[in-house]
């Protein structure tokens, strides 16, 4: 569906939200709506109302429309049977009435409860004969959708479950109920078929893909009775499984009938998707990376029990005291104990958190690496966050991302790409290795960035891209680049390996862009040892992206899962043989870039951590400032845009002419206050570059001079008040010497 406009009613839901991921990793322009609960970027929409459907539609004017809205509580339906029809039946019937005006494919999601679990289960064909208002009324919906629509899909389902906190689905009530060492009654004669919400979504918008009409049976594989899924679901999150009470349902005191031997078939699904419906085991085992990816550190997983649950606890409270007996802060002593530029900030909970995953041995990227993905992609509020390993490697991907032959108007070698000559070899290095030309443009002394006035006169017929980096985390003007990229048509990749946290215009650079990249190297803001992270804010690159890291494989199955698309044994693709195994299938030429879990577990706690680290940052660099503002006569400070709050790296000093560089950098040394080169410098002067093929713009004075005057000292969270006292004492004394 890449590409179309799709759209979800019904989006703050369980089905809906998963609908809404799945349009998005395929690349379709999708919007949503809610009725009660809403969330970011959704329309409100009651289907009930005629005039809000149909004001709606003209808004939208959808391809395909998901209608996943409905009064689903069977008890409450049941209690008020005009209000089901109102939504079920009256609602579908709007929804209908503009899908038709505006020719628009219609999905309808509908139930085994249309049926009376005398003869179960249930094949497409079968007639339905409902024993409940809410059966009736989704039953008599189905119908309005037949009568009005040509083009329409109606996805039959049951026992849908999967991982979401504002969900009420059986497997969060389960969850929910033991968790607090409740027991919980579960019908022992109701039947069906449990289906991961994940799997409903992913089938659903292949059948949409394959232009399938009527009706189709989307459920899982095993056909069951809800208390043994219930043990299943205790056994799965390391609770009793006794604690499921297996009782008959009419020992539950409902006061709406259930169909009982209910449950659907599956041969139409198996057909149309070349392989066989999801069985519960491998679908338990997506579900258990969602829940253990979205479970916040605690000192016992809820998946211990027992004695492993008591020798975690002792094992989290050695390595509590382990910290502080060794790693917890020293007392600090002038001349002796070093003031690094940067490291390593941790305390206990990031300890613990390693252990954890250890203990856990899941080696490669896993439930860690999902959660610190999902909350670095809420704190950019991007499209996608990929964690890869190392902000070389995020690079890497940003670049060659942006010259996949899948993406509409890719670069190709020979293009030109504009970026700074004052640069850090792990920026310029992937323009260069794949075939692209850097245009150098000179710096600023004082913001360290690219002199944003001198872009667009860089321009020539075969400029493409930008590449900007904010260097030592001062943000660039993005007014003005974004201005020019978005004129001239340019790709922007933003390089904030340094400025996790910087703001321009209150908004988070990285984010401007069409990708931007990260480090999480033990120098930098939040740190997991090796890591990086691509922040990608244009929903086409995020399917390219990944593939890049993962091997340049096609399939987008996470490591140790198969068959997401549904259609696993279903493709052709190039020459390969017409069902060709997805997963070895490859449509890029990428790497392996991905980190351990074993790092992610430690990014985990870290990037809770990020407000702390940048105001630490901010509050280090204003007390230097300050106590150099009266040495101006010997040094440039840093300059600060008023439209900027930056998340510092560190803190660059020029040095004027009269005042030595070298003499000022051995003062500091010698005791044992860290400095460093503003990286490369200007990076044509390095070995590894003098002879790559590029162009440059106008005379790179400014970028020599950085290399010549500037360095920086640390201004990063692991300072101390008596460092940062320190180092002011020594700068001073360096200068009352002159």
């Amino acid at each position: 569906m890449g590409s179309q406009r799709a759209a979800v009613i019904g989006a703050s839901g369980l089905v809906g939200r998963a609908l809404m991921r799945v349009l998005e990793n395929n690349r379709c322009e999708v919007a949503g709506t809610y009725a009660t609960h809403s969330g970011d970027g959704l329309l409100p929409l009651d289907i009930s109302e005629p005039s809000q459907v149909r004001d709606w539609f003209r808004l939208i004017q959808p391809e395909t429309v998901f209608l996943t809205a409905a009064l689903t509580n069977v008890e409450y339906c049941e209690d008020h049977p005009e209000e089901a029809y109102r939504v079920n039946v009256e609602g579908a019937r709007s929804v209908a009435e503009e899908a038709a005006r505006c020719r628009s494919k219609l999905v309808l999601y509908s139930t085994d409860y249309i049926f009376d679990g005398e003869n179960g289960p249930y094949d497409e064909a079968a007639q339905p004969s409902p024993v409940s208002n809410y059966g009736r009324s989704k039953a008599e919906g189905e119908k309005v959708i037949r009568e009005m629509l040509e083009d329409y899909l109606i996805v039959r389902t049951t026992v849908v479950y999967g991982w979401d906190r504002r969900s009420k689905n059986f497997a969060m009530q389960v969850y929910q109920k033991l968790q607090g060492g409740v027991p919980i009654q579960v019908a022992e004669d109701q039947i069906g078929n449990p289906t991961l919400v994940d799997y409903l979504a992913e089938a659903s918008v292949r059948l949409v893909q394959q232009k399938t009409n009527g009706i189709v049976n989307v459920v899982g594989k095993d056909l069951l009775p809800r208390s043994e899924f219930g043990k299943a679901l205790a056994k799965f999150f390391g609770m009793d499984p006794e604690m499921i009470q297996a009782v008959p349902t009419a020992g539950l005191k409902q006061r709406a009938r259930r169909p009982l031997h209910g449950g659907l078939k599956v041969e139409k699904l198996n057909r149309l998707l070349g392989t066989e419906a999801m069985p519960l085991e491998e679908a338990l085992k997506r579900l258990r990376r969602q829940w253990r990816g979205d479970a916040q550190i605690t000192y016992v997983k809820a998946d211990r029990s027992g004695k492993s649950a008591r020798i975690a606890r002792e094992i989290f409270d050695r390595v509590k005291e382990y910290y502080e007996l060794v790693h917890r802060e020293k007392e600090f002593v002038p001349f002796k104990t070093p003031i690094p530029y940067a490291g390593r900030v941790f305390d206990e909970h990031e300890m613990v958190s390693l252990v954890d995953s250890a203990l856990d041995f899941w080696l490669t990227l896993g439930p860690y690496g999902d959660l610190f993905e999902k909350k670095m992609r809420r704190f950019f509020a991007a499209r996608d966050f990929i964690l890869v390993n190392s902000g070389s490697s995020a690079n890497l991907v940003a670049v060659g991302t942006l010259m996949s032959h899948d993406l509409d108007g890719h670069l190709k070698k020979g293009d030109e790409v504009i970026t700074p000559a004052v640069t850090f070899p792990s920026t310029m290095a992937p323009i260069v290795q794949n075939g692209l030309i850097p245009v150098l443009v000179d710096a600023e002394v004082g913001t360290y960035n690219i002199n944003p006035h001198l872009i667009e006169a860089a321009i020539s017929p075969r400029t493409r891209a930008l590449v900007i980096p904010h260097t030592l985390g001062n943000p660039c003007d993005m007014d003005i680049i974004c201005d020019v990229a978005r004129r001239h048509h340019l790709f922007l990749i933003e390089d904030a390996c340094d400025a996790l946290g910087s703001t321009f215009r209150e908004k988070l650079v990285g984010s401007f862009g069409d990708i931007g990249t990260l480090s999480f190297f033990p120098a930098h803001h939040i740190t997991m040892g090796e890591g990086g992270g691509v922040i990608v804010n244009n929903a086409r690159l995020s399917k390219i992206a990944r593939s890049l890291r993962d091997w340049g494989r096609d399939c987008w199955c996470a490591p140790g899962e198969s068959n997401t698309c549904t259609k696993r044994f279903g493709w052709q693709l190039g020459d390969l043989p017409e069902g060709y195994d997805h997963k070895y299938i490859y449509s890029h030429i990428g790497y392996n870039l991905k980190p351990t879990d074993l790092q992610a577990a430690i990014g985990v706690v870290q990037a809770d951590r990020i407000p702390e680290f940048v105001a630490k940052r901010r509050r280090n660099f204003s007390r230097l400032y300050e106590a150099l503002e009266p040495y101006q006569e010997f040094v440039i400070l840093p300059q600060l845009d008023p439209r900027s709050q930056p998340a510092w790296f560190s803190f660059p000093i020029t040095v004027k002419q009269g005042v030595s560089k070298r003499e000022l950098v051995q003062w500091l040394e010698t005791a044992r206050i860290e400095t460093r080169a503003v990286f490369g410098g200007n990076i044509l002067r390095q070995p590894g570059y003098a002879n790559i093929e590029c162009r440059v713009y106008g005379d790179l004075r400014e970028s020599d001079r950085i290399m010549r005057d500037t360095f920086f000292i640390g201004v990063y969270p692991g300072l101390t008040q008596g460092m940062v006292d320190f180092m002011v004492e020594r700068l001073k004394g360096f200068f009352s010497r002159i």
